[in-house]
């Protein structure tokens, strides 16, 4: 396998989208080198996607909000106004 091969499963999505179109690309119009090194790459990154997709996506937990506290409701006298006498 080339270095490059060896680097498709721990690339990101995007930096693996953008191999597959930079190969695609050089696989059409390039030089003989490039146009065999992206005929060799571009079945090894559809095999990466097609695992990706394969595979379960891990549930995301969301966080709890803390619980709220319990406030006992005051009653009538204690919301009553001030007396004059204080």
């Amino acid at each position: 396998m080339t270095p490059l091969a060896d680097m498709i499963p721990a690339m990101s999505d995007p930096d693996l989208k953008a191999l597959r179109a930079n190969a695609a690309r050089l696989s059409e119009s390039g030089t003989a080198v490039q146009m065999n090194s992206a005929a060799e790459i571009l079945p090894l990154i559809d095999a990466e996607f097609e695992r990706r997709a394969a595979a379960p996506t891990p549930a995301v937990k969301k966080p709890r909000a803390p619980a709220k506290k319990k406030v006992v409701p005051a009653s009538g006298h204690q919301t009553a106004l001030p007396s004059k006498a204080a």
